[in-house]
């Protein structure tokens, strides 16, 4: 029996996959990202201010970290926001694993 094709996500020209539209986002109920460096640095932002056509990778090049001068991060959809129990088991899960 033939496998089905697999499907690959659009990419932007240099090869980055292309990220769920904001409208997309929050058509599922989210409301915010979260913006994270290479270094470790991060913030949690309210995405209303940008519009829903926009895509999430579109913003990536345009954040420069405080911490290190780094331009360029990765944003992604706050799925825990608004439930700050989920954010600090995830954060005490991390730095468990990591010893």
């Amino acid at each position: 029996m033939p496998r089905p094709a697999r499907r690959h996500p659009p990419t932007h020209a240099e090869g980055r996959p292309m990220k769920i539209t904001f409208g997309e986002m929050r058509g599922m109920g989210l409301s915010g990202v979260l913006v994270n460096c290479h270094c470790g640095h991060h913030i949690a932002l309210d995405a209303g201010r940008w519009p829903d056509a926009m895509r999430l990778c579109d913003l990536e090049p345009l954040f420069v970290c405080q911490g290190c001068g780094h331009r360029g991060a990765d944003v992604r959809p706050d799925f825990g926001r608004g439930d700050h129990r989920l954010a600090i088991l995830e954060r005490k899960r991390g730095s468990t694993e990591a010893h």
